[in-house]
């Protein structure tokens, strides 16, 4: 029983560790990229391109760790072993990202609202609910056209759904293919850092202790 939730908090590890990696390089390029090329092109149109291209990568390392996950389990361990396995990861992590998203949201509306005395600065509070949601700002941009008050599109608590579609389905897909030994991507990175970056660190193989009567035989 310990076994079966411990690897589905692994997946579920993995999961959140691509996607917080991607909110990571969403912002890190944000005063460099968006700054520099926003004298070419309307700031929500440079950030646009830019975090579609952050989604891109995110589903491409998402989809091989996840792969490796399924790859994992295709030896005879002890612990669950199923074709949906990587959804339900993804399932579960996706809500914990929803619950925190929702956190952010009412916090946004009752502390990050700027006045001013003709009228209300929306693109501060649109902002703080972009934080974790950084990576699908080209998304919210297609949805929630700018309007005169903010450039910048808003997250509610039902459009933060929409992006699990894309998270489920890139984890669900990557086990999936992995647990069935079927490579898209024959060949790991060749770049050590990007190699660690997706697949991680050596990890030394853990024993698993059986039962007496089963060590016995």
């Amino acid at each position: 029983m310990m076994l079966n939730i411990k690897t589905h908090v692994q997946g579920m590890g993995k999961v959140l560790y691509a996607y917080f990696l991607a909110v990571a390089l969403g912002w890190a390029a944000f005063p460099i990229i968006v700054i520099a090329l926003s004298q070419y092109a309307q700031l929500y149109v440079v950030l646009s391109v830019y975090t579609f291209v952050v989604t891109l990568v995110f589903i491409c390392i998402l989809y091989m760790m996840m792969h490796g996950f399924g790859e994992l389990d295709r030896k005879p361990y002890q612990w669950a072993r199923y074709n949906m396995k990587g959804f339900a990861c993804a399932a579960a992590a996706f809500a914990l990202i929803v619950l925190a998203e929702i956190i952010m949201i009412l916090l946004a509306d009752k502390y990050i609202i700027v006045k001013h005395p003709y009228f209300t600065i929306a693109s501060f509070n649109h902002y703080a609910k972009l934080i974790l949601y950084i990576p699908f700002f080209w998304f919210y941009r297609i949805i929630s056209p700018p309007t005169e008050e903010s450039v910048i599109p808003e997250v509610t608590e039902l459009t933060c759904l929409f992006p699990g579609i894309i998270i489920i389905l890139s984890a669900g897909i990557g086990y999936m293919m992995g647990y069935h030994g079927i490579r898209i991507i024959k060949n790991p990175p060749k770049n050590e850092f990007l190699r660690k970056l997706v697949y991680g660190g050596p990890r030394k193989k853990k024993k698993i202790k059986l039962p007496p009567e089963e060590d016995a035989k």
